[in-house]
Formats: C-alpha cells, structure tokens, sequence
C-alpha cells in the first residue's frame, strides 16, 4: 500500500500530484531555520514551565472543497467507552509495517491506514500521531503531501490516518454532513489502546484544512485524550469548547485566500452551508481562554517568513501558539508547491515542526535524507500536570538515541540539538531555511482547505 497515488480536488476537478526527491537543498541552510525556530520555542515559555502531555493506503473519495468554515459546536459529547485494558499489560501488539483497517462505530464501518514502525521500535510503549485529511483528499495524497507517517514511523511514532466518510469530516457535529467523526476519533483510540502498546500520554493528532477543523472539535469533545495537536490551516474552532486540554499549535499562511488568516470569505455550500472561516488569532485566544491562559500574548517578527503569537499565563504549563506563515497561502509549508491553494512556503517543513512539537529531537539524519535520521535525546524538559506521566523523566541527551520522548510538550526547547537540520514536509521540499523564500506557485491539491 502506498500513501502517494493522485486524487481528484475540489469538485473533481484538481489533480493531486506525487512529489519527487529533491536533494539540491543545503543542509546548514535548514539547521539554520530549525535553530531559528527551537529559539522561538524556548523564548515563548514561560520561565520554568513545563508542558503537559497528554507509508499507508487511500483515504476518502474525492469531494467538492469551498472556502473554510465558522461557529460548530462540539456538543453533545458522544459516548466513547473508556479504553480496554492496554496492550502493554495483555501483551497484545500488532506488526510492523502500513495496513488498512476496518472499524465498526455506531453500527456503520469505518476505515483507517495504519503505519507501525519496525519491531525495534516497539520494545516501548509507543506514541501515536491522529492525521487527518482535508475534504476530499486521499491518504495517498495527504502522504505525498506531508511525509507524516513516513517521517513519523522514522521518529518512533504509530500513525494511524483516519478516513472521513464521504471523503469529509463531520466537524460541524451535524448530521446533515455525516456519522459522529468524535466517536469514531475515540473509538479509534480505544481499538488501538487495545490491540498494541501506546504510551496513553503521548497521544497527538494532526490535521490540514478541515482535517485541522476535525482535530479541533475532537481535542473539545474529548478532553484528556489527545496531549498536544498541530493545525495547519484550520478555520473553525466550536463554539462549546470548555475544558481542552490539549497544547495548540497553529500554522497558518497570511494570503490563504481559502481560510483567510483573519476570517470570512465567501460561505460554504451544503451539507456545510452558513459556515464561514473564523478569524485565526480569534479562535485561538478563545481556545486559549478556555485551556485557562492568561490572555496575554508574545507577538515577535522572527524572520521575514514567519510571525509568531504565543499566549502565555497558560496552567500546568500548557501553551498555545500561531505561526504566521507571511505571503504564504492555504499550503503545508515545505511541502511540493501546489498552485492552486496559493504560495508555498520553504521557511520549514510543518512535518518536522509537528514532530519536533510532540517531542522528537531532529537530526542530521532529518535535514540529509528528509526525515530518516535516528531520533536523539528529547527536546522538551519532564512533563508535568494532568496529562504528564508520573515520575517519568526525559531520556538523558547522551543516552542511546530513543524514540521520541515520553515528555512531549507543545514548547521544544533551544537547549535541544539546534544544529539538526528538520526533512521535508512532503519529498520534494526544502526544510528549514533561515532566508525562507515562499514559492509562488503551489501545485493544486487539497482543493478548499
């Protein structure tokens, strides 16, 4: 099975393209960019705060994609089950390699690609990755894209990419769009917590475009569940997010003309008709206010490529924070460049940013051969608050490389090896570069967000 194949994009008529290897690009040029980026990390703490943690098949068919989308709510909450007792106390584990698995929820079969790293891997509990596609897109496509579960499994981590019904998700929580998508995001988790040995802390989920929205509704409807999530190009926070608990990472292009930075544009046809795209810093200082944050915000200027927000005050060391991708559209920086969602940016590889946010150190290994590099020592302090394992400190920075840490937090920190270069989001992509130009013509692919 393979996460590359083409798939048709908004309303059937954009083509996914298959990225190539490109190994032209300087790897001091993206450690340079990686360092940049582990010092807006470390700056945008708070001093002494620790954070909570809490190559696969096809996706969905393809869909007509519109502009982002507004207000949903994520009530009610479904009833997930509590997890069955763990595969790390049965002994259950499940093989290496990506499969494609079917999962009954609420009487209506569900689908999901499953990437296992090699059995060395597993000799401890594993972290899991959630990524979610955007409206229409296959999991071939959002793996050309993104290289999540193939630089993912590289990491140490489990991947598992869900596939929405219909090609879409139900983020609106309506039944008009389709099935309950948070009880299947939960059932999910369950059957995995089950059937293989994952660490229940290092639970994270990703998500592009509405598969960004789906992630959002699922870390308010189920708080506790995931540790930290990273967004690229979201548009819709619910209105009933109370208690999150899950540290936020947000990485948004300024001229996305799909699901503008600063919300509106034009309103979505059925089943998502009336929702319009909600403002980025908006919806964040809400999800902020309800995770318990200050209010206060960090705004700096890094680079030329990039703007940051950081919203301090955070308990338990949580954080949330925006990266503004500047003249970037709605694209997966350092991904192949897709025209028809707007400029890519080559500032960085958002694959590597999401790993680096969960807790893996990036490598020179990452920077030469786009993500294939051994993990090293963590890049985050020891956890602690609700979601932080007990008495389980980080792997020390000389220890044999280990997977990633078991102290993944939202805010790496500089002390980590900032000389490592980061990979490729998707395999024809520059990474990190410390004078990111951003390309101005992004091949079509997730057509709408």
């Amino acid at each position: 099975m393979s996460f590359g194949s083409p798939a048709s994009r908004r309303r059937g008529s954009l083509r996914h393209r298959a990225r190539t290897t490109n190994t032209v690009w300087l790897p001091i040029t993206a450690a340079v960019g990686v360092l940049l980026l582990l010092l807006w990390y470390a700056i945008s703490r708070d001093p002494g705060s620790e954070h909570a943690s809490g190559s696969p098949s096809a996706f969905g068919p393809a869909d007509g994609r519109e502009p982002r989308a507004v207000a949903v709510s994520a009530s009610p909450t479904p009833t997930v089950p509590p997890p069955p007792p763990s595969g790390c106390v049965t002994g259950k584990t499940l093989p290496s390699g990506v499969s494609t698995r079917t999962l009954r929820v609420g009487g209506t079969d569900r689908t999901y690609v499953l990437a296992v790293p090699t059995a060395g891997s597993q000799a401890q509990a594993l972290p899991l990755i959630l990524t979610f596609h955007d409206l229409g897109q296959s999991t071939d496509d959002l793996e050309a894209y993104t290289r999540l579960a193939d630089q993912g499994t590289k990491a140490g981590f489990a991947v598992a990419a869900p596939m929405g019904a219909q090609g879409r998700w139900n983020f609106p929580r309506s039944a008009a769009v389709g099935p309950d998508d948070v009880l299947f995001a939960g059932t999910l988790l369950n059957e995995l917590t089950g059937r293989m040995c994952l660490d229940a802390k290092r639970i994270f989920a990703v998500g592009y475009a509405d598969g960004a929205n789906m992630v959002l509704t699922t870390a308010c409807a189920l708080p506790g569940r995931l540790a930290a999530a990273v967004t690229v190009g979201s548009s819709v926070l619910p209105t009933s997010c109370a208690a999150p608990s899950t540290n936020l990472l947000e990485i948004h292009g300024t001229a996305d003309q799909i699901a503008p930075l600063d919300g509106g544009g034009a309103a979505r046809p059925a089943p998502f008709a009336g929702v319009v795209a909600q403002s980025a810093p908006d919806r964040l200082a809400r999800y902020a206010s309800a995770l318990g944050c200050s209010g206060a915000t960090q705004v700096s200027r890094d680079t030329a490529a990039w703007q940051r927000t950081v919203w301090s005050g955070c308990p338990s060391g949580r954080d949330v924070g925006l990266l503004a991708m500047q003249g970037a559209g709605h694209t997966w920086p350092g991904a192949q460049a897709r025209p028809a969602l707007g400029p890519t940016s080559d500032a960085f590889s958002a694959t590597v940013v999401a790993l680096t946010y969960f807790g893996y150190t990036p490598t020179s290994g990452d920077v030469g051969s786009g993500g294939t590099g051994t993990p090293g020592s963590p890049v985050a302090p020891p956890l602690s608050g609700p979601l932080a394992p007990s008495g389980s400190p980080s792997p020390s920075p000389s220890a044999s490389p280990v997977g990633p840490s078991s102290t993944a937090n939202a805010s790496p920190s500089a002390s980590a090896n900032p000389g490592a270069g980061t990979g490729t989001g998707d395999q024809g992509n520059p990474g990190p570069s410390a004078s990111p130009s951003v390309t101005g013509t992004p091949s079509p692919a997730a057509a709408d967000g």
